[in-house]
């Protein structure tokens, strides 16, 4: 049996396609139309929906039977019947929306177990635009370099969402890391690491597919607006970063009269209200050519002006604002530094700006990348070696955020280290008192690592008037520790007072390089 290669219909027998042909031009003159007046792909259509789709059994009559996918029109070719369980391959469409393909080259499309089309077709191959057979070279680059990207991409936003939720745990854990700037962190690592959470997810549907394919299109659509949401917050958290930076440094009074619910409501109210409009605008601006596809109607996926006003503005703005805040930063930091009589808090700013330095940059030419890069044809190794740098950026700002704002951070490792240290001296009391008892006169000393300021020592037991009264805030060590502490003791019976809590709280007055 002779067979023969239909663009965009897939391989039947000679007879097969003439049987198509001759039921098109029927068709054509009971409506009244001419040939030479259909678009080619418009008559595609045509040949799918009302000659192929109906009579299918007859036209591929060498694969009818049971336990198969059915023909199905995709709006660029028509998916020829074929077994459940295998892939469709077929000869790319000859034209689609005014583009011409090539016929040399297939497309493809899987059919599940279950007798239900994968939801969308490989047109990877279609791609050369041309009539002309296409060399293996450029693709299989082309594709290396795709390939190394999703990985790069999979990795880093993989890293990223256990480094945020790293961060969060540390931050959540802890009442010393509860004050408003701590707070904004925490805002921003959520955005973050959301994120990456729901672009690990979407990637993963397509595999998923299988499982939940009735509405697979509509869960699709979503996530990919969901994605596009949490890629705003980002940028409004960035702005809320560096603008309480901001007026931590110029205004710091006015940190009083503001309450983590504004900013709460700026950083999470703003991006709910700014993509409202953008899916507001995308729909009523949005044509679908049919309603045969979800996916493809999806109004979300095209690119489409109301992007750049509605999404990209806003985010170019925050830029520009955290551009701002950093040069003014600066020079009162610059010109604090010139002053003779500059105090240490002073430097502590000039340490915070060099953070900031360090950290706008990473967050803001992540997505300056992303705008502009080379042209494949011109410069194709300058546009592989693109890919893989934006990948690696994008994909890794979550776990660089939490490097500076948590794990590298001396304020957070004392707050770890005071905890942990608080934990082995509960263990070690606890087990103590479990092998021996001690004298109601004497007590036993124990003494907390510097940061937690503790010390109990072994002592005779006196009465209240000899240590007076403290309010709480120390705890008055009588001589007697001095065996306990070693050779600087002085020997003196007169107490010694120690602080019972040193520092360990959250000062919003003073910010550094370590509490960004």
């Amino acid at each position: 049996m002779a067979m023969v290669a239909v663009p965009g219909f897939g391989f039947m027998p000679e007879e097969s396609h003439n049987s198509i042909e001759t039921s098109y031009q029927n068709y054509l003159a009971a409506h009244n139309l001419s040939a030479a007046d259909i678009p080619a792909d418009y008559g595609d259509e045509i040949k799918c929906n009302h000659i192929v789709i109906p009579h299918w059994e007859q036209i591929y009559h060498h694969v009818a039977g049971e336990g198969l996918c059915p023909p199905k029109w995709d709006n660029a070719s028509c998916i020829p019947p074929t077994l459940a369980g295998e892939t469709a391959v077929f000869p790319c469409m000859a034209v689609f929306n005014g583009e011409t393909y090539s016929p040399h080259l297939n497309a493809t499309r899987h059919c599940y177990l279950n007798g239900t089309w994968a939801p969308t077709t490989d047109y990877r191959d279609c791609l050369c635009n041309s009539t002309e057979d296409c060399t293996q070279a450029g693709k299989t680059e082309e594709n290396g370099a795709l390939e190394i990207s999703i990985i790069i991409y999979l990795v880093g936003y993989v890293l990223s969402f256990l480094a945020l939720c790293g961060a969060l745990t540390i931050f959540l854990s802890f009442r010393e890391m509860r004050c408003l700037r701590h707070k904004i962190h925490i805002g921003l690592f959520c955005a973050f690491g959301l994120s990456a959470l729901n672009w690990i997810f979407t990637k993963s549907l397509p595999e998923l597919a299988q499982y939940f394919f009735s509405v697979f299109d509509q869960v699709y659509c979503t996530s990919w607006v969901i994605t596009f949401f949490f890629h705003l917050t980002c940028f409004y958290w960035m702005f809320l970063e560096g603008l309480y930076l901001f007026l931590q440094v110029q205004f710091p009074l006015s940190l009083v009269s503001i309450k983590y619910k504004h900013f709460m409501m700026f950083g999470c109210g703003g991006p709910v209200i700014n993509m409202a409009i953008w899916i507001g605008l995308r729909i009523i601006t949005y044509h679908p050519s049919s309603a045969d596809d979800v996916i493809k109607n999806c109004p979300f996926f095209e690119a489409n002006g109301v992007d750049f006003y509605v999404c990209e503005v806003p985010i170019l703005f925050f830029l520009i604002c955290n551009s701002f805040f950093l040069i003014w930063i600066m020079v009162i930091v610059v010109s604090k530094l010139r002053e003779k009589t500059a105090m240490d808090h002073d430097k502590k700013h000039w340490k915070a700006a060099k953070a900031l330095v360090i950290v706008m940059p990473i967050l803001g030419f992540g997505y300056l990348i992303t705008m502009v890069g080379p042209d494949q044809t011109t410069t194709p190794w300058g546009y592989t070696a693109f890919q893989i740098v934006r990948s690696v950026v994008l994909s890794t700002q979550g776990l660089v955020i939490s490097l500076p704002y948590c794990y590298l951070s001396s304020e957070v490792q004392n707050v770890v280290k005071s905890h942990y240290n608080r934990w082995q001296l509960i263990r070690t009391v606890g087990r103590g008192h479990s092998h021996s008892r001690t004298s109601i006169t004497a007590s036993t000393l124990y003494s907390l690592n510097h940061q937690a300021g503790l010390c109990v020592s072994n002592h005779t037991a006196q009465g209240p008037a000899q240590y007076g009264n403290n309010n709480g805030k120390y705890l008055n060590v009588p001589s007697g520790a001095n065996s306990y502490r070693g050779s600087n003791s002085s020997g003196s019976s007169a107490g010694i007072e120690t602080p019972l809590i040193e520092n360990n709280g959250c000062k919003e007055s003073s910010f550094t390089s370590e509490s960004l």
